[in-house]
């Protein structure tokens, strides 16, 4: 994204074009949005608290593994979004402070309707599940304005101001830790952080009844995750030059961020069919990839909190 953070737009055609489309499925998102969250929970009170607690009249709460994988799936793509939709905005928008507020707003607000599923499910109580339906509503619409100002402007884009891009990548590094750590409750209430667990739920245990797991059901898991990780190492790694961290090293840090999430996803299918020795190699590869990820965070907003220049700002 170096392209939309320190160029004129305007004078790359193909950039252009790629940003209007890029404006065309954003939107798109934004309607499937509203759709998704219907088909979810639908916009009743009866429907939310249904979905989090079974039936009213017999509370069973949903299971925090379910509740995990939905935040892992939803902080990625959100703080996607946000990341690039930001990146145009920063562009457009002239006045300094509405874009650092503008950031700060909508990035919390897609926090707090994230992170809603989890403040129900600990308060336990079905009078709380209005605050899914609310905080949706006020982040849907304060995208969808974002939005807007940045289409009918982006015509009018002027170079980034730095403040605003510290902010951005500041707000992203938050993103992903979060990120990491709905990751971590993922990965463990379905498996635990122990080999033993991860071979009984790939390979099946009759005696704790748990099924093996077809190929169908793990390429599918398999399958987005090439993309989405590329993506996302991608981006850490394209940042870490705005932290004044050495080309060198962003090289090397770059390259185990790609090794160990291929190594991660791949060892899915690899124990159905090879040694489940397999399981031991999964694990070590999770917990690395996501130690050198939070390293390469916590690199990024040391940087966003310090004063000066971004260095390879304009480069």
């Amino acid at each position: 994204m170096r392209f939309f953070i320190s160029s004129d737009i305007k004078k790359n055609r193909t950039l252009y074009f790629a940003v209007l489309f890029f404006m065309v499925f954003s939107f798109l998102f934004w309607l499937s949005s509203w759709l998704h969250f219907y088909a979810k929970y639908t916009f009743s009170y009866e429907g939310l608290v249904k979905y989090f607690f079974t039936d009213p009249e017999y509370p069973e709460r949903i299971s925090i593994s379910q509740l995990s994988e939905d935040l892992h799936v939803s902080l990625f793509l959100h703080s996607f979004i946000l990341l690039v939709l930001f990146s145009l905005f920063n562009l457009v928008a002239k006045d300094s402070k509405l874009k650092s507020f503008s950031v700060v707003l909508v990035f919390s607000l897609a926090t707090f309707y994230i992170l809603s599923d989890l403040l129900i499910y600990f308060l336990n109580q079905p009078a709380f599940v209005w605050l899914k339906f609310a905080s949706f509503i006020i982040y849907q619409t304060s995208f969808i304005i974002v939005w807007l100002y940045t289409l009918f402007k982006i015509l009018n884009a002027k170079p980034p101001s730095n403040s605003s891009l510290r902010l951005l990548v500041f707000l992203f590094s938050i993103f992903s830790l979060i990120f990491f750590l709905s990751n971590f409750l993922n990965f463990y209430s379905k498996m635990g952080l122990n080999p033993e667990g991860i071979r009984n739920y790939y390979l099946g245990n009759p005696q704790l009844f748990i099924k093996k797991k077809t190929f169908e059901g793990v390429f599918k898991v398999f399958y987005p995750h090439l993309l989405a990780m590329s993506i996302y190492c991608l981006t850490l790694a394209h940042l870490l030059p705005f932290a004044g961290l050495r080309q060198k090293t962003g090289f090397y840090l770059g390259i185990l961020l790609f090794t160990f999430s291929s190594i991660d996803n791949l060892s899915s299918i690899l124990i159905l069919y090879t040694s489940s020795g397999m399981a031991e190699l999964k694990l070590l590869s999770f917990i690395c990839f996501h130690l050198i990820a939070f390293y390469c965070c916590l690199v990024l907003l040391r940087a966003s909190v310090k004063k000066g220049e971004f260095p390879a700002l304009y480069v």
